[in-house]
C-alpha cells in the first residue's frame, strides 16, 4: 500500500483541485500534513475527506518527517500547488515496487514555472551534486515515492527545505536503488515559501553535510526502461 502525501502552507487556492486530481488517477489513501495554515486549507481537505494531521510549524522537513512518523505504509509527496503533474502518480507508484526511491526528475519548465534566478540556482545545485556524490539526480525535486524500508533507513533530519536534498544524499550514501521518471514543472498556484537566500543556502549546508554521513556504497539508478539497470560508479 502507498500512502499519498500533501505538504501544506496556506494552499487553499489549489488544494481541492489537487486532491480531485489525486481521486481522478489513483484509490490509494491522502493525508495533508498542514503547517497551521491560516486561510483555511486544512478545512478544505476535511470537508473532502482526506485525513489531516499537523507539523510542528518548523518547515517543508518538519512537515513531511511528521507524516512519515504518521504512516506506516510506502509513501509518495508531492506538492499542493500544483507544480507536479499529479497524472503520474500510477506510474511512481508501480515503480516502487522495484525501486527504494523515485524521482520525478524535472526535464521541462513550462513557461513561468521558476523565474531565472531560480533556475540558475536549481541548475548549479544540481551541478554541485553530482560532484560531491557523482550521481545525476535532482535533488531538489518535490515529487517522490520511497518505501518504508528507506524511510527508516534515512533517520531523516532536516526542518526546512534541504529534505529533499537529504534524501538523495542518503539514498546514493545508503546504496538505495533509486529511479528517476521524467517530468515536467508546471505554474504553481499561490505564493511560493521557498526563499532563494535562506533556503538556497540550507540546500547547500545539507548536499554537503550528508556527502559524509554513514557508510560508502554504490548506487542502482533505474532507468525509465524495461527492468532496473545499474548506472552509477561507486562512490567516494
Amino acid at each position: 500500500m502507498v500512502v499519498i502525501i500533501l505538504p501544506t502552507k496556506n494552499e487553499s487556492e489549489s488544494i481541492r483541485e489537487t486532491i480531485d486530481r489525486i481521486r481522478s488517477v489513483c484509490s490509494d489513501q491522502i493525508v495533508v500534513v498542514d503547517g497551521h495554515s491560516t486561510d483555511g486549507t486544512a478545512d478544505i481537505a476535511r470537508e473532502m475527506g482526506v485525513q489531516v494531521i499537523f507539523d510542528n510549524n518548523k518547515g517543508k522537513g518538519d512537515a513531511l518527517r511528521a507524516a512519515f512518523d504518521y504512516v506506516d505504509d510506502d509513501v509518495l509527496f508531492l506538492d499542493a500547488d500544483g507544480t507536479y503533474p499529479v497524472e503520474q502518480i500510477p506510474e511512481f507508484i508501480d515503480a516502487l515496487e522495484g525501486c527504494d526511491v523515485v524521482i520525478g526528475e524535472r526535464v521541462e519548465f513550462t513557461d513561468g514555472s521558476l523565474p531565472l534566478l531560480l533556475r540558475i540556482g536549481d541548475r548549479a545545485s544540481r551541478t554541485m551534486f553530482r560532484m560531491l556524490y557523482g550521481a545525476r539526480l535532482d535533488n531538489l525535486s518535490g515529487f517522490r515515492g520511497i518505501s518504508r524500508d528507506a524511510i527508516s533507513r534515512m533517520r531523516l533530519e532536516s526542518d526546512g527545505f534541504g529534505i529533499e536534498t537529504e534524501i538523495t544524499a542518503k539514498a546514493v550514501r545508503l546504496g538505495l536503488r533509486i529511479k528517476k521518471i521524467p517530468i515536467a514543472y508546471l505554474v504553481r498556484r499561490g505564493r511560493s515559501k521557498f526563499s532563494p537566500v535562506r533556503d538556497g543556502v540550507a540546500v547547500v549546508c545539507a548536499m554537503v553535510r550528508y556527502r559524509f554521513w554513514g557508510t560508502e556504497n554504490q548506487t542502482l539508478i533505474c532507468r525509465k526502461t524495461k527492468g532496473m539497470k545499474r548506472d552509477s560508479d561507486e562512490h567516494r
